[in-house]
């Protein structure tokens, strides 16, 4: 992961691929997933 990715991204981010003029992100589906149920009981 780039160093200037917010750390609130690459800790979901299961990488980061450039493409033309543009940048594509990778969500790491497991990561996000763990995640989901405690911001649904915040």
């Amino acid at each position: 992961n780039p160093v200037n990715l917010d750390p609130r991204m690459a800790k979901l981010a299961g990488g980061v691929h450039r493409l033309d003029g543009q940048l594509m992100v990778v969500l790491d589906v497991d990561r996000v997933l763990e995640l989901a149920p405690e911001m649904m009981a915040a």
